[in-house]
């Protein structure tokens, strides 16, 4: 029998296909990276499925690669050669719900904004918002990650709202690890291993989740600076203070340019502070005060956009400001995290390296967590071009590293930094490659990803 053949007896027809079509559609994710057939795709419905496809696979010794909504960033749910790929989209269902408890168990294949909606008519919401891509982000894929976003200065990442998991590993054993108390001192923190590890260590089968009530108002502003050493110290005081802002993004002159490009928001180009708060009425005018009092201290500037938007409502257009700067071109992402007093060095050594190789950076970011993104426009049917800023990627990273920081702050390793991992981590790989065959002891759940064995 035909591996189609074989999981179809175990699943159903429909579950399985090698239609070249659907394998084009799960070889590559968000990432600039090549993509790779795989040699079928599987729609799990339930727990059962997945144990029964690792269970095959285990026996066969074939590769899994597990996929959500394939938004990944750094080709974490890229296939491996000669893999299929378990795609969990249709594990959509909320499982259980403790609204006296602010909790809640889903399926990984919910996506975070479908949940969030389905829980505002309670006044609760699940909080660590992955930027602009949380109508199409699964909350498997955060948990895999350990993603964050926007909000994340004032709730935290995804691994504080994770209670407790269901995994099936690398044999196909079904695994509860966690349990619904909020506070514990009991055993190993299995449940914050699996948060983050891309797939390699099991496979994601049910999620249950703390949740925070919806704040009672919110209220946004932002902040223009002469230089990005004054904002970076704007940022430092503002935490050093405690004052309770909900958000902090940092947008360099380079963003700004591409903003006013791309929509004529008449910006001045110079580095800027969004802020944001939440509370009551009385709460956020006092913080937005306290903030801002931080910021005119240091030459900041409230500003307004003539149109009179929010300039919130811009930041939703960073992203394709850059990439429409030059039409054709491709971006190279990164998201290095480090010591918030880092910021100005870091962004004037992007300008350096733009500079020096004739390459185009823009930066921004959760700066309230020390999380810079670097975005490099380069011309991928360049060869020359493509690998030069490739090479100016990797400096950013190793930069980074060089400032006490993390060479990923919220997107994962997955293929994309895999070549700098041991570079911050050094010999204690080892103990993570250890780790890996315990969970995984034929390397079948995502090979190849993070490091390699």
């Amino acid at each position: 029998m035909s591996l189609s053949e074989d999981i179809s007896a175990l699943l159903t027809a429909d579950q399985v296909s090698v239609h070249p079509d659907q394998l084009a559609v799960v070889s590559k994710d968000e990432s600039t990276l090549p993509g790779v057939t795989p040699l079928a795709v599987i729609w799990a419905e339930s727990t059962e499925d997945i144990q029964k496809v690792v269970r095959y696979c285990y026996e066969q010794d074939i590769p899994i690669t597990t996929r959500g909504a394939g938004s990944a960033l750094e080709g974490s749910t890229i296939p491996s050669e000669h893999a299929i790929v378990l795609d969990l989209s249709k594990m959509t269902s909320v499982l259980e719900f403790w609204e006296d408890d602010l909790q809640v168990k889903v399926q990984p294949g919910i996506i975070y904004d479908n949940l969030n909606n389905n829980l505002k008519q309670y006044g609760l919401f699940f909080p660590p918002s992955p930027g602009g891509s949380g109508d199409i982000a699964s909350v498997g894929g955060m948990v895999s990650t350990n993603a964050s976003g926007i909000y994340s200065v004032k709730y935290g990442g995804t691994k504080e709202y994770i209670l407790e998991l269901e995994i099936i590993d690398g044999t196909g054993k079904l695994y509860k690890i966690g349990n619904r108390a909020v506070k514990r001192s009991s055993g190993y923190n299995l449940v914050e291993l699996i948060c983050g590890s891309e797939g390699t260590l099991g496979i994601i089968a049910s999620i249950t989740l703390k949740l925070s009530g919806l704040p009672e108002g919110t209220l946004k502003t932002a902040y223009k600076f002469e230089n990005e050493l004054n904002a970076a110290k704007a940022v430092s005081e503002i935490c050093k203070y405690g004052i309770d802002v909900a958000a902090i993004e940092f947008l360099d002159k380079k963003v700004m340019e591409a903003l006013n490009k791309l929509k004529d928001y008449g910006l001045d180009e110079t580095p800027a502070l969004f802020l944001e708060f939440h509370g009551s009425t009385e709460t956020v005018n006092s913080n937005k005060e306290l903030a801002g009092s931080i910021c005119e201290e240091l030459g900041g500037l409230e500003f307004e956009l003539k149109s009179e938007q929010n300039p919130w409502e811009i930041r939703h257009y960073i992203t394709d400001s850059i990439k429409y700067r030059k039409p054709g071109y491709t971006i190279i992402r990164n998201d290095v995290a480090f010591p918030i007093s880092r910021l100005p060095d870091m962004v004037e050594y992007c300008y350096k390296l733009s500079a020096d190789n004739d390459i185009m950076i823009h930066t921004f970011g959760h700066v309230g967590l020390g999380l810079l993104h670097a975005l490099i426009l380069a011309d991928q049917s360049n060869i020359s071009e493509w690998t030069k800023a490739l090479h100016v990627n990797d400096e950013i990273i190793k930069k980074a590293v060089e400032f006490e920081g993390t060479i990923s702050g919220e997107h994962g390793i997955g293929l994309g930094h895999k070549n700098l991992f041991e570079l911050e981590h050094k010999n204690s790989v080892e103990l993570m490659r250890k780790i890996k065959s315990q969970f995984d002891p034929k390397n079948i759940l995502n090979p190849s990803k993070i490091f390699d064995l």
